[in-house]
């Protein structure tokens, strides 16, 4: 069953403290997870959507800030390498990165701050950046003191979670992480098969 904002954060009992636009920089420097998402709501995953809304020219521009990006050892076009992305998408799902910080407001801060294919100060779920829909997401936070405990067990709650019907639309279905997550466990990567994606 697709996880919903409550119950990933009710996974590890946190209570959600707010909800702000992408791009609104929480107003807490406190510790904790942040969720983004397709939705405001807390409780339904309506929002979900059958395909990766990806925007063609922030993938050109991921190509050409990135010049050594490869997809299996080699230059993709723009619609190779969007294909390939779409194949990470979770259809019935509305959760589409799960992030934990020491500082929420500085982290997420800087995660809107990090253009595509940047190596700082925040490189982590980039996939995000490529989407076409930007201002229509949400992001989720819930404080915490361990937040790092706490992102390992709610990703864990979401990929044994997500429905078979949405496995089989995945490039890697040993691995059925939010769109924008990479690697749970650490050092457990998802087989996306892209390298020099950063400069």
């Amino acid at each position: 069953m697709p996880t919903t904002i409550a119950e990933a954060f009710g996974a590890v009992g946190l209570p959600h403290q707010e909800v702000v636009r992408w791009g609104t920089t929480p107003s807490t420097s406190k510790s904790g997870i942040y969720i983004v998402s397709l939705t405001s709501f807390l409780d339904r995953v309506d929002g979900a959507l059958p395909t990766a809304p990806l925007a063609t020219r922030m993938v050109d521009r991921w190509l050409h800030s990135c010049p050594d990006l490869k997809l299996r050892n080699a230059r993709p076009t723009a619609q190779l390498l969007m294909n390939q992305l779409g194949r990470f998408w979770l259809p019935d799902e509305v959760i589409l990165y799960i992030g934990k910080a020491t500082s929420l407001s500085a982290r997420c801060g800087g995660y809107y701050r990090t253009p595509i294919g940047a190596l700082g100060p925040h490189s982590g779920g980039y996939f995000i950046k490529l989407l076409s829909n930007l201002d229509q997401l949400w992001v989720h936070y819930a404080w915490c003191d361990a937040p790092q405990l706490a992102e390992h067990a709610i990703l864990g709650r979401f990929c044994g979670n997500v429905s078979d019907r949405a496995k089989r639309t995945l490039m890697d279905p040993t691995r059925p992480l939010p769109f924008a997550n990479l690697e749970w466990p650490k050092g457990a990567c998802k087989d996306h098969g892209l390298t020099g994606v950063r400069t």
